[in-house]
């Protein structure tokens, strides 16, 4: 294996290595990049892979003589590189992302064993979130917001902002689908999506989400100069029938966050763990949440559940009211 065959561009990159860091080492890292299914999870574990050997670099540390006490350091480093505070749970992701690179290479007998994984972590509650749900009003300002876009891709805006918000799908779900993937269930309207790990999944389509989809495949249509039914290719394409990339959907989804007049910056994120949290504050049973959002764990889903509404749950005022 060479690191040439295993090199993902898309996904993996052109990494600099450490100049002690040679051979079956730069290969087992490509490796264990490209053991994970998701690109997402590609790209963030490249990226902290990439810091750690900027550090290892700049120190003049050889990554494979790597001790607790050097992760303890590294810490450190990430503080003081950093323009403001790193969130306990982003710094605990950062170490964990290179301790999973340390037991890829135990496993592959590069060292006898992962010494960096007892690396002191911030203590983080499970049911702890950095993204902060939207409240009901500033979701409804959000799709009042795509509604009232302008320009060809305004229907577009519509139905996109609609899918993310309304079902809380991964926005890699929502732009990876295919027309194919519309259909109807027991009379219900569904859209096929595949989450992480390449697991199809049926989610069922809102009324209000299906007849915005149906007013932008329409004008889609007319534009193309077909019937509907002969369109083909993914469902959300740019207005000139190209692909809608991700990093064009994000920049819209902050950007209609801001026309709505919502402070804080929006993301499809932020759209996710709002379904979740307006979900349970609805009456949908966790389970149900669990299993829509695609979670393995229930203690994640608790995370986007309560990331909404910590204050509004706080008992404080409870107490302070009997007390008056």
């Amino acid at each position: 294996m060479t690191v040439e065959l295993v090199r993902d561009p898309s996904s993996a990159g052109a990494i600099a290595f450490p100049p002690t860091l040679l051979g079956f080492a730069q290969d087992a890292t490509m490796a264990w990049l490209l053991s994970y299914d998701s690109k997402n999870t590609r790209d963030a574990y490249r990226l902290e892979i990439e810091r750690w050997f900027a550090f290892c670099t700049e120190t003049g540390l050889d990554p494979l003589k790597a001790r607790k006490s050097h992760g303890d350091v590294y810490k450190r480093w990430l503080e003081l590189q950093a323009e403001k505070p790193i969130p306990p749970k982003t710094m605990q992701r950062r170490i964990s992302a290179v301790s999973s690179w340390y037991d890829y290479l135990a496993d592959e007998e590069i060292i006898d064993a992962n010494r960096f994984k007892r690396t002191r972590r911030p203590k983080v509650s499970r049911n702890h979130s950095e993204t902060t749900a939207l409240t009901r009003d500033e979701a409804r300002a959000l799709v009042a917001a795509a509604d009232a876009d302008h320009g060809p891709a305004r229907l577009r805006t519509s139905a996109f902002i609609r899918v993310l918000l309304h079902t809380g799908i991964r926005i890699e779900e929502a732009i990876s689908a295919d027309l194919s993937a519309l259909g109807y269930e027991r009379g219900l309207r569904t859209l096929r999506i595949v989450g992480k790990g390449t697991k199809p999944k049926r989610r069922r389509l809102p009324v209000e989400t299906g007849y915005a989809i149906d007013r932008y495949l329409e004008d889609r249509a007319r534009r193309a100069g077909v019937e509907m039914s002969e369109l083909a290719g993914r469902i959300f394409v740019t207005d000139t029938g190209g692909r809608f990339y991700r990093s064009s959907a994000s920049a819209l989804v902050t950007r209609i966050g801001r026309q709505a007049g919502i402070l804080a910056k929006v993301t499809a994120h932020v759209l996710r763990h709002t379904w979740a949290s307006l979900a349970a504050e609805l009456g949908a049973d966790p389970f149900e949440i669990k299993e829509a959002l695609d979670h393995e764990s229930m203690d994640t889903t608790m995370g986007y559940v309560h990331s909404g509404r910590q204050l509004e749950r706080d008992p404080s005022q409870l107490v302070a009211s009997a007390l008056e």
